[in-house]
């Protein structure tokens, strides 16, 4: 059983009804506004009070899924029941971008990697079994000293952090099958550059999921 939920923004509420309908699968959108815009913050409300389901996408409201999302996210669901799958990878973090393209070069479909403290862990669009968001959660609100931050913005940092302290193994699917277009000026007042920054963008991405067997 598979949920989605969108990290959106009221801003950005032109995006949520067509990403929605392209992901295939049921899904709703968490609109969390602050001033300045908190990501951490946004990403907490799309773990809380998660229903009856087996695993949570939780995907940024403006990211795009690949063709065939939904068929390959339930491969994906059976072939990773309790390690989360980070579905956007670009450039950096550098380590594991080295990794994905060898991974892809062996024809292999995912990386498996632990994080380092200092490394961030992409959250574009991460597939979680709901039990390991359930844990992350609950230890970022009773571990609020090793966030990096006392009042942390960060997402993608808190999740890195946690992986590291806890010694958690993160996958990634190579290639990504969401991509993140970079239209949008962040919500935060970094400029879209429409795929110019490969920082920004999916290091390797499937337009038609259904390529690989996951």
């Amino acid at each position: 059983m598979l949920l989605a939920r969108v990290q959106g923004h009221p801003a950005r509420a032109h995006l949520h009804g067509p990403l929605v309908e392209a992901l295939g699968i049921p899904a709703e959108v968490c609109l969390h506004s602050s001033t300045p815009p908190n990501p951490w913050e946004g990403y907490k409300a799309c773990l809380r009070d998660i229903p009856d389901c087996s695993h949570l996408l939780v995907i940024q409201d403006d990211a795009r899924p690949a063709l065939n999302f939904a068929p390959a996210l339930e491969q994906i669901a059976k072939r990773n029941p309790s390690t989360p799958v980070v579905l956007f990878l670009a450039k950096l973090p550098r380590r594991i971008s080295v990794l994905a393209l060898r991974a892809a070069k062996n024809r292999e479909a995912y990386v498996g990697t632990g994080m380092r403290q200092s490394e961030f862990c992409p959250v574009v669009a991460i597939l979680w079994p709901r039990k390991k968001a359930e844990e992350f959660l609950t230890w970022a609100e009773e571990n609020p000293r090793r966030l990096g931050h006392p009042s942390p913005r960060s997402d993608d940092g808190v999740l890195g952090r946690w992986a590291a302290f806890t010694h958690q193994l993160i996958r990634f699917s190579v290639p990504s099958i969401v991509q993140h277009d970079d239209r949008e000026d962040s919500l935060i007042g970094r400029q879209a550059m429409w795929g110019k920054d490969s920082g920004r963008t999916a290091l390797l991405f499937a337009e038609d999921a259904s390529v690989v067997s996951w």
